[in-house]
């Protein structure tokens, strides 16, 4: 039964289908629409992973259709909250975050504000006097800071009081990414998916490859994501806050696969959501070993799927992901843990059926749409409560 207050959704929408976009329209898909009168701004204009970032007039040109519509909607739709996703940038604070929250506290209303990254903390703590008032100043506005983990509570640290800030996870659509079939998957199939760029792990995970290959000779790598050949986002190890080395991804790849172990790397491009289930299905595990994380939706896909994980500690899959539990873990750039991990994932079917297992059920229990949608609609009514309807 819908509780009648008018919420207005603030966020990117699918495509492209990276994680925000896709957390967005389950949102969007889920009871929440039913408790609450939601309506939806969207702020994506980039179709293209690899456009997100660049300072051009487009940029300034969505700027200003993002204003027009938030004041048009705020004004029309009359929500009594904003719930905005922001970015983990410095750029993207300052170019619409920022103004979201003053527009929105302009008319009245209240904000929640839900991070969607694992390295804002570094990217703020690194940014001008000057930007960090304005960023201060503008969170002394918000009624909520939502995070994706407990690990990433200081995300907000500063800037939100610790009462303020919630911890919701994110969700996936158990139904969509199950495993109907257990055995139907390549016992020789790795899945990599995500951006292909240093601070995904990606070129440590090429590195490795030729030993891996060496121990396994029918193993095949298999890649699906943007190819990213400048990094503009992410420049810390979350972990320790060291600069990552970038090297060209291309580079690597010349390095070490081409002319190498090239019957072992498969790229399939930009998957689609249908590509995507196929991969997930047909793949012995998933590895992702980045440096930094919010909370990587194409590891909770895995999970839903009962596949096994080989990543990183990073921001939510820290928490997440126990080790021997749910997969194996290890620091990012620890290339010979990394391999280490990836060899006995590959030799050990036991191990692989015991996670397996404890995933898919782990998943049901804690990241399903219903029960994300739930706890994030209790914030919404905490926060409403006795402002009448």
């Amino acid at each position: 039964m819908s509780e009648n207050y008018k919420v207005l959704f603030v966020g990117p929408y699918p495509p492209p289908y990276a994680g925000p976009e896709i957390s967005m329209k389950y949102l969007l898909e889920s009871p929440l629409t039913k408790r609450f009168d939601v309506s939806f701004l969207n702020t994506n204009f980039r179709k293209s992973n690899a456009k997100k970032g660049n300072i051009d007039i487009f940029l300034v040109g969505a700027f200003f259709s993002f204003v027009a519509r938030l004041m048009w909607m705020l004004a029309t739709r009359r929500p009594s909250l904003v719930y905005s996703f922001v970015t983990a940038t410095r750029l993207g604070w300052l170019g619409r975050d920022i103004w979201c929250i003053a527009i929105s506290r302009l008319f009245g209303r209240k904000v929640v504000l839900h991070m969607r990254g694992g390295h804002f903390k570094i990217n703020y703590d690194a940014s001008g006097r000057l930007a960090k008032g304005i960023i201060r100043g503008a969170c002394s506005f918000v009624s909520c800071g939502i995070v994706q983990a407990k690990g990433l509570r200081n995300q907000f640290e500063g800037l939100i009081p610790e009462e303020r800030i919630v911890v919701i996870h994110n969700a996936v659509d158990c139904d969509q990414y199950a495993m109907h079939n257990p055995a139907d998957y390549d016992r020789n199939m790795v899945l990599f998916m995500g951006h292909l760029s240093p601070s995904k792990g990606y070129c440590d995970l090429l590195k490795v490859i030729p030993d891996v290959v060496r121990a396994c000779p029918d193993v095949v790598f298999h890649f699906a994501g943007t190819k990213i050949k400048k990094e503009t986002n992410v420049k810390q190890n979350q972990l320790t806050g060291e600069q990552i080395f970038f090297e060209d991804p291309e580079d690597c790849f010349e390095r070490y696969i081409k002319g190498r172990c090239e019957k072992n790397y498969v790229y399939h491009g930009i998957a689609d959501e249908n590509a995507k289930l196929e991969l997930l299905r047909k793949c012995n595990f998933f590895v992702l070993p980045s440096y930094s994380e919010g909370f990587s939706m194409a590891v909770l896909e895995a999970l839903s799927m009962g596949k096994p994980i080989v990543t990183t500690p990073v921001g939510a899959l820290g928490e997440v992901i126990r080790h021997e539990v749910h997969g194996l873990l290890c620091r990012p750039g620890d290339l010979v843990a990394l391999k280490n991990n990836i060899l006995i994932m590959l030799n050990n079917a036991a191990l692989r059926e015991q996670i397996s297992i404890e995933n898919k059920e782990y998943v049901r229990q804690n990241f399903t749409i219903e029960v994300i949608s739930q706890k994030l609609g209790d914030c919404f009514a905490s926060l409403l409560i006795g402002e009448g309807k």
